[in-house]
């Protein structure tokens, strides 16, 4: 895939609509994410209840088909971030992907208990065959990309190794370290098996290549746009921010 730049705007749940994700100049825009089944839409609902933001469709699968279409006609690559309790859905979505031009990103980062409850999210982590079942199934249908969360008592390196050996195309990995900043080292350890995107703590150009000098191909952000809507405009400065790049 070749991507215009090396930014990326991460999913973000209840946020990250086509309206929303269109006004970033990031070269990869991914959406969501998505509840992509009755149960996981469910666990939407009941997070909301508690003022979280969630996107709710009365029909999971028409819903993301709906922002497929409308962010179709934009040539820039695109991916939707997905939970779902069952393979069903994932493949469901994987299908819809692969029709629009987009990518699948296996959500297994979020922490909410709604949906740690029902197998979704940063729990796939501590299950990690049944993450690597559900990437070798979705992996038929579409690329794949799994979102996961550092920070935790894991072991990051054979998990990796898993993800990619059952086709995943990319880990983007949140580098996050508990009480703040970001593990460079974990970024540069993924990095030696396959294609990552680094995310956490990036504010400037600095931190931004920083990521990159570590491994990454590209660079993602997520609440940092809504603190500063020109943020991409700003890291686009950069030359090395700003250059295209073939993942492959």
């Amino acid at each position: 895939m070749r991507f215009p730049n090396r930014l990326v705007l991460s999913a973000m749940a209840g946020i990250n609509d086509w309206e929303f994700a269109r006004n970033f100049q990031a070269g990869f825009l991914i959406l969501g994410g998505f509840n992509a089944d009755r149960k996981a839409m469910e666990a939407g609902i009941r997070a909301l209840k508690r003022g979280r933001k969630e996107f709710i469709f009365e029909d999971p699968i028409s819903g993301i088909e709906d922002q497929l279409k409308k962010a179709v006609e934009d040539g820039r690559n695109k991916g939707i971030n997905i939970r779902s309790s069952s393979l069903k859905g994932y493949v469901d979505s994987a299908r819809l992907a692969s029709e629009y031009g987009a990518v699948v990103e296996i959500n297994a980062h979020c922490r909410q208990p709604e949906f740690l409850e029902i197998g979704c999210g940063q729990s796939l982590m501590f299950n990690p065959d049944r993450l690597v079942r559900i990437v070798d199934t979705v992996s038929k249908y579409s690329e794949v990309i799994v979102k996961i969360r550092g920070g935790l008592e894991l072991d990051y390196t054979s998990i990796s190794e898993r993800i990619f050996e059952a086709g995943a195309f990319m880990i983007h990995i949140d580098a996050m370290v508990p009480g703040g900043g970001a593990d460079y080292e974990i970024v540069r350890e993924i990095s030696r098996m396959g294609n990552v995107i680094g995310n956490n703590s990036i504010r400037d150009a600095e931190s931004a290549k920083r990521m990159i000098d570590s491994g990454a191909k590209l660079v993602s952000l997520a609440r940092m746009v809504l603190r500063d809507k020109d943020i991409f405009k700003k890291l686009l400065r950069d030359d090395v921010l700003a250059s295209s790049i073939e993942v492959i």
